[in-house]
């Protein structure tokens, strides 16, 4: 494979990948990635893998027909607007999540708040909710020292003011703090046919699974939320579509108001959202 063009080994190694992990469009991610360029010069220009990146590329291709996910190979993940640094001690960002950014955007403008993104993991969505809305106060807090590491790289990469706080979900902070509290935190059965899909098994389990059917988590915030955020606060969270209904109950028998929940791009109740009122 020395010296050949990279098309010409897209080509030749999609057709060796076809039953694998491997497809053609991680191909070309990774010669771009490999080669630092982007995928018009990739095929306007054709560029010539030499010998190392040659061997680069061989080792990636093993790691992803491994089944290691190809934003660990690559080292980043595109997310909102965002490129954010990725590893093995962070969750890969879904496009799913977006839509919690989405929703906290289109339900508040640029006026000042204070926002916390519960179990932050790499920082994708406090990061992404802050470029959009500067004049925020955005805290993202994760238990794992790790995970708040890639989250600072995160936040020096793209140029956030964000607070990285490292705390057991919300014992780190006072009560009546926030005006919104946003949270993917983990949400998957620990017998869930899914921890064994594509990649998914490399990722850090303490940030996919939880107990009792992956509620425990779900259970613990929205329960305790309710202490932490200020009058007519937000809380929206990220849950598994067969737990839709579980989650409504949570909310309503937590004296949440305006309970609403959302699709995601596949039709399914992915983000669920209700307020507090104090007064």
């Amino acid at each position: 494979m020395c010296g050949q063009n990279s098309l010409e080994l897209i080509n030749e190694l999609s057709k060796e990948n076809l039953d694998q992990y491997c497809n053609k469009e991680d191909l070309e991610l990774l010669i771009i990635n490999i080669l630092d360029i982007d995928r018009n010069f990739l095929y306007r220009e054709n560029p010539t893998l030499n010998e190392n990146q040659t061997i680069l590329l061989k080792k990636s291709i093993v790691r992803r027909n491994l089944g290691e996910p190809l934003a660990y190979i690559l080292g980043n993940k595109g997310f909102w607007n965002l490129d954010l640094l990725i590893n093995q001690n962070v969750l890969v960002p879904r496009p799913e999540t977006e839509l919690l950014v989405e929703k906290v955007l289109s339900f508040y403008d640029s006026k000042p708040l204070k926002l916390l993104d519960l179990g932050t993991g790499s920082g994708a969505i406090g990061i992404s909710l802050f470029s959009e809305r500067p004049l925020w106060d955005v805290y993202c807090s994760d238990l794992s020292y790790k995970a708040l590491q890639v989250a600072q790289e995160n936040k020096k990469n793209n140029q956030v003011k964000v607070y990285l706080i490292h705390a057991n979900w919300l014992n780190a902070f006072c009560k009546n703090s926030f005006d919104v509290i946003v949270s993917n935190p983990p949400y998957v059965d620990q017998n869930d046919e899914r921890l064994l899909e594509d990649g998914v098994s490399f990722e850090p389990l303490e940030a996919l699974v939880a107990q009792e059917g992956g509620l425990k988590d779900i259970k613990h915030i929205i329960l305790n939320a309710k202490k932490y955020l200020r009058d007519n606060g937000s809380l929206i969270i990220e849950h598994a579509p067969e737990q839709s209904k579980d989650v409504i109950d949570l909310f309503e028998r937590n004296a949440y108001k305006n309970i609403r929940q959302f699709k995601d791009l596949n039709g399914d109740d992915r983000v669920s959202f209700g307020k507090i009122i104090k007064k």
